[in-house]
């Protein structure tokens, strides 16, 4: 098979903006080179008759994937959290298969968010019995259109994923066992997540306005009583890769770090904070 089949379309996907990212596989001196071919920032302008706050999006997408039509490659789309949403599923040894773990999800779901829970997809990430398990829901409309747009263009769409677990992946190497709370902040939202001892037991998405690092403290001690944490853990890895020039929030209680976005070495060159997430894994 051709290496020109691995090329590959990223595509992070905000209400108000496209963050895209091409790259090309080649052969260099040590055998197959990944290259950044095309890095790309498009604002996403709503019009009057969007119906969902996605629309403007996909339009967008969409002619931006018309000028690749035909091209060989795959996609991979990653969801802002203004698309997403999570919860924590308990452990119940009720359960004996995939479609009553599914409906179980949904009504935990549906306790923290309603009856719009009718019209998502959900997904659950593994765990070993007697643990919760993270989920995470999208609504099935932005599915449909996503896999509809990639079709159309001819482009094939491989995955897609919500902001959390695609940062979580790519920071995993430092997380997966430590007990700590995961900052996932984007414009306009924050995701808080506990860990403990690399296992996540409390999830939160809210939010936020340009004050977010003045508030930073009081919602993760919010978050921290709500989520009735078996042990204290005042450590904070702050995903924020566009920020990284800004000073830390400073707090006499919480221990604010960055986390370094993980990157192939020849990708290295081609990194800037605005297409960290399309830019890692």
């Amino acid at each position: 098979m051709s290496l020109l089949w691995r090329n590959e379309l990223r595509v992070v996907l905000a209400p108000e903006q496209l963050a895209l990212v091409r790259l090309e596989w080649g052969l260099g001196g040590r055998g197959p080179r990944c290259s950044v071919a095309l890095k790309s920032v498009v604002d996403c302008p709503g019009g009057d008759g969007d119906v969902v706050p996605w629309d403007a999006a996909l339009r967008a997408l969409d002619a931006q994937l018309a000028q690749l039509s035909g091209a060989r490659m795959s996609g991979r789309v990653i969801l802002s959290n203004h698309f997403s949403r999570y919860t924590m599923v308990p452990w119940s040894e009720m359960l004996t298969d995939a479609a009553e773990e599914q409906a179980y999800a949904r009504h935990c779901f549906h306790q923290q968010y309603g009856a719009d829970v009718e019209q998502w997809e959900l997904r659950l990430s593994p765990e070993r019995p007697q643990l919760a398990q993270l989920a995470s829901a999208v609504d099935t409309r932005l599915l449909d259109g996503l896999r509809g747009v990639f079709q159309r263009n001819g482009i094939a769409l491989k995955s897609i994923q919500p902001h959390l677990m695609a940062a979580y992946n790519n920071c995993r190497h430092v997380l997966q066992d430590c007990s700590a709370w995961f900052a996932l902040y984007e414009p306009g939202s924050l995701c808080l997540a506990l860990l403990q001892q690399g296992r996540w037991t409390s999830v939160r998405s809210m939010r936020i306005g340009n004050d977010w690092r003045d508030t930073l403290s009081l919602q993760l001690e919010r978050a921290a009583l709500l989520a009735e944490a078996q042990e204290e853990s005042t450590t904070v890895f702050l995903w924020a890769p566009e920020l990284e020039e800004d000073a830390l929030p400073e707090s006499g209680h919480w221990q604010f770090r960055y986390l370094q976005p993980l990157l192939r070495p020849d990708l290295a060159d081609a990194y800037e904070g605005r297409f960290a997430s399309a830019l890692s894994g």
